[in-house]
């Protein structure tokens, strides 16, 4: 040691030196620790900017700009910088870890229940994946980013939240629901993915994988080119939406429709003379909305042949039988546990915004024709409706497939 103007300078040792040295070395950030540290940075300070790329309102080379900027405050190598910046590229313009699972065509649905356990649908059966998060803060950064960039709030005012991504993936559409641990009974988010495919699947792809019989898809597609109206029942993923949307392309190119849903999972790339509707829910304190009922009343005002609605599940029920009642040709689907409770279903949700008994409405809807039971993406049940029994009030059916079986000849195909 020595004195100099009253302060005490350290002469250090060689050993002190090389000390030194090594402890900096241990001190470098991981390319993880610095990718963390950026997406903090957005998270925090900057979400606005993400949204804005994700609109289109702001360059990615903008962003990369900006990432580039905040990784030299980190008085790291050049190599370094452009390491991270990948990662950041994929981490912002994919879906990090999940996209080997998003970009698996055998892979359906992906549900991230915790940092440890990713589980995922393929083929119809449920498996545990081997993608595992670092860390709960990891997992949380993650569903953060994926609000963000698809400018979504999860404020505790919306702490649920359901929205579709169509831009990310080039071959799938995405429908994303995330619960945040405001609901959960653990201290985390939940995630779940439904893939749908951006190459609709043709009567042949459905008959190949087992949906449908050749029989059972020619059945249907005369049934949607002669108007008839086709309910589809079952539980989530059992493979309404899918039929229906490989039969709106069937529609004859003479006729015109509107197609209303919540999520966008149903499109044509071939029908030139469809409409495509989306719900607008109001979210936390925003007070716009339009919803399957105000949709579906704006739909009766319009000139159409045909009336879709993905999923019925509340008062738009109305507004869809006054559609079938009225002469349109109707489609849609509905949960429901067989053909007839899937109708049973149907009645509940319009006696949520009607006076009528629930025998008045059967009777109405008696003007359905075809009600396709899905289970296990399989046709399990086609029945169709044949009349009103008065004095059972029920409706009257009958069976035309059970399974690949078929039980009775067509009543409604000319």
């Amino acid at each position: 040691m020595k004195l100099w103007k009253d302060k005490v300078v350290s002469i250090k040792s060689g050993e002190d030196l090389l000390s030194e040295s090594e402890s900096l070395k241990e001190q470098r950030f991981t390319n993880q620790q610095l990718l963390n540290d950026l997406l903090d940075y957005f998270i925090t300070s900057k979400p606005k900017d993400l949204a804005l790329v994700q609109r289109g309102l702001k360059s990615k080379d903008e962003l990369l700009n900006e990432a580039r900027a905040y990784l030299k405050t980190k008085k790291i190598e050049v190599d370094q910088v452009n390491e991270v910046k990948e990662m950041f590229i994929n981490y912002i313009w994919g879906y990090h870890i999940l996209d080997e699972l998003i970009n698996d065509k055998d892979i359906t649905d992906i549900k991230v229940l915790s940092k440890d356990i990713v589980r995922v649908k393929k083929f119809g059966k449920r498996y545990t994946s081997n993608v595992k998060f670092s860390s709960t803060e990891e997992l949380d950064r993650f569903i953060r980013i994926v609000a963000i960039k698809n400018k979504v709030n999860l404020s505790y005012i919306n702490a649920i939240q359901t929205f579709t991504d169509k831009d990310t993936n080039k071959d799938f559409i995405l429908r994303l629901n995330i619960s945040t641990e405001y609901v959960n009974s653990v201290d985390h988010a939940y995630l779940h993915i439904r893939k749908i495919s951006k190459t609709k699947y043709t009567s042949e792809d459905l008959i190949r994988l087992g949906l449908a019989t050749k029989e059972q898809m020619k059945y249907l597609i005369e049934c949607v080119k002669q108007g008839k109206g086709i309910m589809f029942t079952g539980k989530g993923a059992s493979g309404k939406t899918t039929i229906l949307n490989t039969l709106l392309d069937e529609i004859p190119h003479s006729s015109c429709g509107l197609v209303i849903q919540e999520n966008e999972e149903l499109f044509s790339n071939t029908h030139p003379d469809l409409m495509f509707q989306k719900v607008k829910i109001a979210k936390g304190e925003g007070k716009i909305e339009y919803t399957l009922k105000d949709l579906s009343v704006n739909g009766l005002l319009i000139d159409l042949d045909y009336f879709v609605i993905g999923e019925i599940k509340g008062s738009e029920a109305k507004y869809f039988l006054n559609a079938c009642y009225t002469g349109h040709s109707c489609m849609g689907s509905v949960h429901g546990s067989n053909s007839r409770e899937g109708m049973n279903k149907l009645v509940d949700y319009m006696k949520y915004d009607s006076d009528y008994t629930r025998e008045d409405l059967l009777k109405m809807l008696s003007s359905m024709d075809i009600v396709v039971f899905m289970k296990n993406f399989k046709i399990a049940e086609v029945s169709e409706i044949t009349g009103f029994d008065y004095e059972k009030k029920e409706l009257v059916y009958n069976p035309v497939y059970e399974n690949t079986t078929k039980l009775n000849e067509s009543k409604k195909i000319i």
